[in-house]
């Protein structure tokens, strides 16, 4: 869901809002909570159960991680300055 959000909010645009001292779309603001809070919950999901079901938490920490270096890069946020 998070990684469909980012493709509209990449694609389309917003009204523009000011938040916590920056100017940003509406939409990014579900987008950037999302991505903070989910990886996380995806390990906690995995390192807790460990039976066959464990596969979908590692798609969806997978499609996370996607959701992440999407938003980065619409952000030109650059991580690895070499």
């Amino acid at each position: 869901m998070v990684l469909l959000l980012t493709f509209v909010a990449i694609f389309q645009n917003f009204e523009t809002i000011h938040f916590i001292g920056f100017e940003t779309e509406f939409i990014w603001i579900p987008i950037w909570i999302a991505i903070i809070v989910l990886p996380l919950l995806n390990l906690y999901e995995i390192a807790v159960n460990t039976d066959d079901y464990n596969k979908y938490f590692w798609l969806a920490l997978f499609l996370n991680v996607i959701s992440i270096f999407f938003v980065l890069r619409n952000f030109k946020i650059e991580l690895l300055n070499l």
